[in-house]
């Protein structure tokens, strides 16, 4: 009986132990905004972590910002992006309209967001200085 209850109190603090780890490696990003600058104060494009699970995105370019899910597992964000807020205004095959897809991207350096393909692993550094910034 003594061995069961040592074995229950260990798996109990092995399960407490690794909830709490993947929980704050969750909340890396809730509550945090991530931008890209074109090169003047106010033109930029940037994603907002709303909360664990719903995100922003504001495309500087375009004007139109776009809202989805995502998750986090280890350093990569993976988006399901649900729709543009003008979706609407468009006819339903239109290429205008943001629509639905897949996409993810990772974090090096703690403070910088990128596309995978953007990445060089040999080298350690972007390829193109273009990625998102911890704000």
């Amino acid at each position: 009986m003594k061995e069961f209850v040592k074995r229950t109190i260990l798996l109990f603090c092995f399960v407490c132990t690794a909830c709490s780890v993947s929980k704050s490696h969750i909340e890396k990003l809730v509550n945090t905004k991530w931008s890209y600058n074109f090169g003047h104060d106010d033109v930029k494009s940037f994603f907002v972590f709303n909360d664990i699970e719903n995100y922003k995105f504001y495309n500087a370019e375009t004007g139109d910002t776009i809202i989805g899910t995502y998750f986090l597992k280890k350093d990569t964000v993976h988006f399901n992006q649900k729709y543009g807020v003008f979706d609407h205004e468009f006819p339903e095959n239109s290429h205008h309209r943001m629509g639905s897809k897949k996409y993810k991207m990772i974090i090096k350096n703690k403070n910088q967001l990128g596309y995978i393909r953007l990445w060089d692993n040999d080298t350690q550094k972007w390829k193109e200085d273009y990625f998102f910034t911890k704000e």
